[in-house]
């Protein structure tokens, strides 16, 4: 098998994610790459929770949604399908004492159907769960069971993974970006699905040289991020769609004072509280006119984890370069969904120090007000269209600037262009893998955006756009820029991600007029 997808159920409080990062860590030491996707309702204790990972000897874009072997830690996780295996775990846990030992019980006999090293699989569950002897104990228990009562199924043989030992989400990947570009103060208020960089950042404070705050909410992060910046850190904060709406008065100040502060937001369902645990691609628009008045800012949107770490870096210094917002824009799937990276202690560190003066080196007034070059405030007509004329400008230096924030997948000669942005990166390129009749086209520089876009997206002769939203943003926004038109758009808006499979049935579609309705939508535009 070139590919194999494991998935582990049951109730939240038996350690389900932990498990399963405990089998990612066992296949990434095997050489093997994989990608996990995890799904959980907003409670601490119970409800449905899964895990999922698709291994492979080829990198893995995107965790496939069918699974060949299901775990169900606890009855009543079962799940109906085809090539899943039950392993009967309460009967097994009983010799040690309930189930707080199902979860390495599963790994045990996950490992030995899946033909890896035993020595080496126990080995490294020592060393995941500390000094308590049970877990090495309970990984035997499991092992011994599925090499009495199941077949093996092994992977195709490894091959090099090029050195992606790492194993982080797509929040620690973007922490460490921010490290890597000279980021000094974070603040953030915890919400998910963003509250893991803040998790991330704050162990490592001290190691990484920065200062890590926990104000008492989203508007006191982003006064404080400016402030930081004002006073010449290099500042960036966390948050999700609500928490970023509470910052908005911040992103404007920012554009009026010439603040470059980076705002990461994990995108998840809205509006109001949502669903606050799953994903989507609503916030698009939102984050290109957030803020009041006319100002420039910056939109990015990494793909996968390896660009949250670029992306992380690259912010941090267009925030500094030209002192203004700069919002990047993930979610949940790409915040908390877990990949084997390149050390991101070997990328390269790059950082670019802004030139607005600072206190203690000359005079300057941050005004929120209209002002003149001195800083004083100013309702003076010419003076007030110099300012708007000043800080649009910036926009035009920033495209000049950027050489690669869209990068075009496949040939330019292929029939058909998907084009999309963000966490959709990762199952376009599974749906369209060895497939030359379609290319990609991946927009990660969404505000302002490069007119060279429109060229290349005209230059194909069927446009498909792909979005994780009902109302097709992207669509909205290249239209509105270019007045591009998209043979078919396809949508998803049920909280899921699309998974390979859905999205190669969509793409089979030969009549653009057939409408679906949610959650997987393709209609004409």
């Amino acid at each position: 098998m070139k590919r194999i997808t494991v998935k582990i159920a049951g109730p939240a409080g038996m350690g389900i994610k932990s498990a399963g990062l405990l089998l990612a860590k066992i296949v990434t030491e095997a050489g093997y790459y994989f990608a996990d996707y995890s799904e959980y309702p907003s409670l601490i204790r119970g409800g449905h929770n899964t895990y999922q990972i698709t291994i492979s000897s080829e990198e893995v874009y995107m965790v496939d949604r069918e699974a060949d072997l299901l775990v169900a830690l606890a009855p009543g996780h079962e799940e109906d399908g085809k090539n899943l295996l039950e392993i009967p775990l309460p009967t097994m846990t009983m010799q040690l004492g309930g189930q707080i030992y199902a979860n390495t019980i599963s790994i045990g006999a996950i490992c030995c159907i899946l033909g890896l090293s035993r020595e080496k699989a126990i080995k490294i569950v020592a060393g995941y769960y500390g000094d308590d002897p049970k877990n090495p104990e309970a990984f035997e228990i499991g092992w011994g069971w599925a090499s009495a009562n199941s077949n093996k199924t092994e992977i195709d043989k490894v091959k090099d993974n090029e050195d992606k030992e790492s194993i982080m989400d797509g929040n620690e990947a973007f922490g460490w970006g921010l490290v890597k570009g000279g980021c000094n103060f974070f603040a953030a208020y915890p919400m998910t699905p963003a509250t893991g960089m803040l998790h991330f950042l704050a162990k490592n404070q001290d190691r990484f040289k920065m200062t890590v705050v926990h104000p008492e909410d989203e508007i006191a992060v982003a006064n404080e991020a400016t402030g930081a910046s004002i006073a010449g850190a290099s500042a960036a904060v966390a948050t999700s769609g609500g928490g970023f709406a509470l910052m908005n008065e911040a992103v404007s100040f920012g554009g009026m004072i010439g603040a470059g502060v980076v705002y990461f937001v994990g995108q998840r369902p809205g509006p109001a509280t949502g669903m606050p645990t799953w994903t989507v691609q609503g916030d698009l628009l939102y984050a290109v006119f957030s803020g009041h008045g006319e100002f420039t800012k910056i939109v990015l949107a990494p793909g996968d984890t390896s660009e949250c770490l670029k992306t992380g870096r690259e912010a941090m210094n267009l925030a500094n370069k030209y002192d203004v917002p700069v919002i990047v824009l993930s979610d949940k799937l790409l915040c908390e969904g877990s990949k084997n990276i390149s050390d991101p202690e070997k990328e390269e560190t790059i950082i670019i120090k802004s030139k607005k003066i600072i206190p203690g080196k000359g005079i300057h007034l941050y005004n929120s007000y209209e002002h003149d070059e001195e800083g004083f405030s100013t309702e003076e007509a010419d003076a007030a269209k110099s300012g708007v004329e000043k800080r649009l400008k910036k926009a035009k230096e920033i495209l000049k600037y950027e050489d690669n924030f869209f990068k075009l997948y496949g040939q330019i000669s292929a029939s058909n262009l998907l084009v999309s942005w963000g966490s959709t990166k990762g199952v376009i390129l599974e749906a369209i893998r060895d497939n030359n009749d379609f290319a990609y086209l991946q927009i990660k520089m969404l505000w302002p955006l490069n007119n060279k876009i429109e060229k290349i997206i005209n230059s194909f002769k069927t446009k498909i756009l792909v979005e994780n939203n009902a109302t097709a943003q992207l669509g909205r926004l290249l239209k509105s820029e270019f007045k591009i038109e998209f043979d078919k758009t396809i949508l998803k808006y049920d909280g899921r991600p699309f998974f390979p499979n859905e999205l190669k049935e969509e793409l089979k579609i030969q009549n653009p007029s057939v409408l679906r309705t949610s959650p997987l939508e393709e209609r004409e535009t």
